[in-house]
């Protein structure tokens, strides 16, 4: 049994090829050893630094020979190897001084270009001064002219001239008046304006600008001359105010116009806008002026109104004239003239335009109708009651002789 496992093992391919030796025959591997202590691989060159031939470390400077550290190395176990103690770097050396520090230093010299530059804007800032001297003809010889250094010290505006003769004291001028004084203060006296008249002369003035008969509203010809003339002063204001609204007569009526804004697709009847307005942008002030106004109450026109329907187009309904009314009556009338049209008659069921009709007070009330083709638009009982409640029991007003 041996013998057959021996020739077994040497009839082995593994072992009999010439390749493949054996470690036993061949030189010892290159195996990686450990230190027993550690456990880390040693590396043969801790500790051994080599450089090159010249190789001049500036680091480290080298005084002596300092006594060594022991450490323990990798490569023997816990053999020390010498190593040399590092210095620290030596200082810097000292700069050279730096050159002195110039503190009184003059600056440098302007070049002829800039004197040049500086000397014609210089004097070209200052104005000239032109003396002018009126020889008469026939005189010869020298003129001598003294001028005083102060007047010279003060520029004048170009194109003005410098009085040099000395200026009378105020007293002389108290005592002394010269005559071009007196002409100037008689003339002064002598100028008169318009607030100077008497009030008789003033108010025909007014009467004769303002009064033109009754302003219709809209389209009121009176007023179109009045702004610029009452924006004079206060007085004038005041007073022309009290004529143009006090003697004239104002009308108020239904606009059959159209307008609107330019986003509005379809445009609105202007109506009873203008009038409501007109009264409002005059004041409380100018409203007590207001002594004759005459009112037409109509319907709203279908063609102008395709939005609304019969009911709303009738002036009972509508807020611009109820408006009117309530402003009217605030106001101080002497005539209040009214006339009812539309396509019904007014009825006593329409209190709410009524109890504004009966706050209206003035001396006199009356009402017309502009077609008397046609039958009235207020019954004669209705009128009657209306007329009494509307008119002032104590008349505010004295009629004219």
């Amino acid at each position: 049994m041996e013998s057959r496992e021996t020739s077994s093992v040497l009839s082995s391919p593994t072992l009999s090829s010439p390749t493949l030796s054996s470690s036993a025959l061949s030189s010892p591997p290159k195996i990686t050893q450990y230190s027993k202590k550690t456990g880390r691989p040693i590396r043969r060159s801790a500790g051994r630094v080599s450089h090159k031939d010249g190789y001049v470390d500036s680091a480290i400077i080298e005084d002596g020979i300092d006594e060594p550290i022991e450490t323990p190395s990798e490569d023997e176990d816990g053999e020390p190897i010498k190593q040399q103690r590092k210095r620290k770097r030596t200082p810097s050396p000292i700069p050279p001084p730096l050159d002195p520090v110039i503190r009184d230093d003059e600056p440098d010299d302007l070049s002829d270009d800039e004197v040049g530059m500086f000397q014609y804007k210089a004097v070209a800032d200052r104005a000239p001064i032109t003396l002018q001297f009126n020889i008469p003809l026939g005189f010869h010889g020298p003129l001598m002219v003294k001028l005083d250094r102060n007047l010279l010290s003060q520029l004048q505006p170009e194109g003005t001239a410098h009085n040099m003769q000395p200026q009378p004291s105020k007293r002389r001028l108290i005592a002394n008046p010269s005559s071009e004084q007196q002409e100037e203060k008689a003339s002064e006296q002598k100028k008169i304006g318009f607030t100077d008249l008497p009030p008789e002369l003033r108010n025909k003035v007014y009467r004769h600008l303002f009064v033109t008969g009754p302003i219709a509203i809209p389209a009121g010809g009176g007023l179109c001359r009045s702004s610029q003339f009452l924006s004079t002063c206060k007085l004038v204001h005041s007073e022309g105010c009290s004529i143009l609204y006090g003697e004239n007569k104002i009308n108020l009526s239904r606009n059959r116009d159209r307008r609107g804004a330019f986003w509005e697709s379809v445009p609105r009847e202007i109506g009873y806008t203008d009038s409501r307005r007109f009264l409002k942008v005059i004041g409380p002030e100018n409203l007590a002026y207001l002594r004759d106004v005459k009112l037409m109450l109509e319907d709203a026109c279908p063609s102008a109104t395709p939005y609304l329907n019969h009911e709303q187009r009738r002036y009972v309904n509508d807020e611009h004239i109820i408006d009117i009314l309530r402003i009217l009556g605030s106001s101080k009338l002497r005539e209040f003239t009214i006339a009812f049209h539309g396509r019904r008659a007014l009825a006593r069921t329409d209190t709410m335009i009524l109890r504004y009709l009966e706050r209206i007070q003035a001396d006199e009330v009356s009402s017309s109708n502009a077609n008397w083709y046609y039958p009235p638009k207020i019954p004669h009982s209705l009128w009657q009651d209306l007329k009494d409640s509307m008119t002032r029991s104590k008349k505010l007003y004295v009629k004219d002789q």
